[in-house]
């Protein structure tokens, strides 16, 4: 059985009388109710437990080694708290054992205190009970310095308190469980969304990271705008399988190392509208689909492939298109060498309000000639 503490000092007044306990302790279970963190949790339920009692210490000490809360009154000596430490764990391990309250009037004269225990503390008397005595997960001590018995009330009371505090302790670790398989979800859907880009790279090699670049830069023109992180994530997932649709065009029209013929172009353009049907109907897809779908049109609706104007598109399909050009234009392809940041920018100033997003178009300027912004390799 381990426990590590947390030391707090605990300014120590007289225990609030029985006819106010009810009142302070409704007051405590709404504070408790709005605590999101298990040290916020200890913290408040041992400076109640003092307020409730009168007690000089009270200690909240939990199974398995998490960290746990400790409040002392000032005038406590550092020796004495570490007494205190060992009897904690000492007596905590036989309110466990028995899962009910054990109470110690004197602990000179009780015989499950070790003597040099004892007599190295100044605080005389203590009570300990479980929380959650049905299944404990730890246990609430308080101390007096002088021989005391709690009264039946204090014991209901703190009973209840210890009883509302493991409701919280069970709602925190469940919103971290959650927490957790979402991450592990969200890991699992990235690691899906980077082996369909590579997909989409092994048919198209000459394109061979692009996905991978524009979603870093997509992702970063969000950032730069100031939106959510939540919101960037949504648009970094749908830039890395943007170009998924390329999966149903012909390799040889892909790598083609010569300009497109009018019904090639045609062609290949139904690589946006693919993109879409293939994930519209996967559930973690959703929010991304449309995304793909529109990255390819533009503001004055000369884009493809339902000519949609500002006003129809996404925001996030206006940053991918931004990111989309800029990357593609600064990268090689089969039938022209890369070309300059310069002339990229030239392409997309030309165009900023009309084609491309204003916004998104002077962020990644300013992002790249005033921070100098490493552009993703």
């Amino acid at each position: 059985m381990r426990f590590r503490l947390k030391s707090n000092d605990h300014t120590v007044s007289a225990p609030i009388p029985v006819t106010e306990s009810i009142d302070y302790l409704i007051k405590i279970v709404q504070q408790l109710s709005a605590t999101h963190d298990l040290p916020g949790v200890m913290k408040l339920v041992c400076h109640s437990a003092c307020t409730l009692t009168g007690c000089r210490r009270a200690a909240f000490l939990l199974l398995g080694g998490e960290s746990c809360h400790c409040a002392t009154d000032q005038s406590v000596p550092v020796l004495c708290r570490r007494m205190c430490s060992s009897i904690d764990t000492l007596v905590g391990e036989l309110v466990l054992k028995e899962r009910q309250p054990i109470l110690i009037s004197n602990m000179e004269n009780d015989s499950r205190i070790p003597s040099k225990l004892s007599k190295n503390t100044f605080l005389k008397s203590l009570a300990m009970l479980p929380i959650r005595p049905q299944d404990p997960i730890g246990i609430i001590g308080c101390y007096w310095t002088e021989p005391h018995s709690p009264t039946r009330e204090q014991m209901r009371v703190l009973q209840a308190l210890a009883d509302t505090a493991a409701i919280s302790i069970d709602n925190i670790r469940y919103r971290q469980d959650i927490a957790k398989k979402a991450r592990e979800l969200e890991k699992a859907m990235d690691g899906t969304l980077l082996a369909i880009a590579r997909i989409v790279e092994q048919k198209d090699p000459y394109t061979s990271g692009h996905q991978q670049r524009v979603s870093r830069l997509a992702y970063d023109i969000a950032r730069e705008m100031g939106w959510k992180e939540e919101r960037c994530e949504v648009l970094r997932r749908a830039a890395l399988v943007h170009d998924i649709g390329k999966i149903g065009i012909p390799g040889d029209l892909l790598t083609k190392p010569s300009q497109l013929t009018p019904l090639e172009k045609e062609l290949i353009q139904t690589h946006a509208e693919i993109g879409y049907q293939i994930v519209k109907d996967i559930s973690f897809f959703v929010p991304l689909a449309e995304i793909i779908r529109q990255h390819h049109e533009r503001l004055d609706g000369s884009g493809y492939p339902r000519g949609l104007k500002s006003d129809e598109m996404l925001p996030e399909a206006k940053v991918l298109a931004v990111a989309d050009v800029f990357e593609a234009m600064t990268s090689h392809r089969p039938y022209r060498p890369a070309l300059s940041p310069s002339i990229a920018f030239d392409e997309l100033l030309k165009n900023r309000g009309t084609c491309y997003d204003s916004l998104a178009v002077d962020t990644l300027f300013s992002m790249i000639t005033e921070k100098k912004y490493q552009i993703p390799e």
